[in-house]
C-alpha cells in the first residue's frame, strides 16, 4: 500500500485516531462482535498523516472512517450502553468515561452524516 500524503484537519468528524478506534473495538466487541471487527479493520487501512515524521509513530496515526449511518448509530448505542453500564455499576469509572468521550466522537460523525446529506432525505429534527 502506499501511503496518503494528504494531511487531516484535526476537527473532521470522520477522521480517527488510532486509539480512539482500538478503544472503541475493545468497547464493542463483547455486544457487536461483527461491527467491531468493522472498527478494527479501519486500522489496517493506510492511514492519514500530516508529516513525515508522523508516518513513523504509529500511536500518532490517524484514519479515515468510512462506515454507513446504522454502524455508527450502533456504535453510538454501544458505546452509550457501555457508560450507562459502567457508571451503573459503580465497576469502573474510567471505562465509563472513555465510552463517553468516544460516544462524543462518534456523534460528531453521525451528525456531519446528516448534514452531508441532501434535504429531501434529512430527518425532520435536522431540517
Amino acid at each position: 500500500m502506499t501511503e496518503e500524503s494528504t494531511s487531516h484537519d484535526p476537527n473532521d468528524p470522520t477522521v480517527f485516531s488510532r486509539g480512539s478506534l482500538k478503544l472503541t473495538y475493545d468497547l464493542i466487541r463483547k455486544n457487536n462482535a461483527q461491527l467491531a471487527l468493522s472498527v478494527r479493520n479501519i486500522i489496517t487501512q493506510t492511514p492519514i498523516s500530516n508529516n513525515a515524521s508522523e508516518r513513523q509513530k504509529a500511536y500518532s496515526e490517524h484514519f479515515k472512517v468510512d462506515l454507513d449511518s446504522f454502524q455508527v448509530r450502533s456504535i453510538v448505542e454501544s458505546l452509550m450502553d457501555q457508560a450507562q453500564s459502567a457508571t451503573g455499576a459503580n465497576e469502573n469509572p474510567g471505562r465509563a468515561i472513555l465510552a463517553k468521550a468516544l460516544t462524543e466522537d462518534w456523534m460528531r460523525l453521525a451528525h456531519k452524516m446528516i448534514a452531508d446529506l441532501p434535504d429531501n432525505q434529512k430527518p425532520p429534527f435536522a431540517q
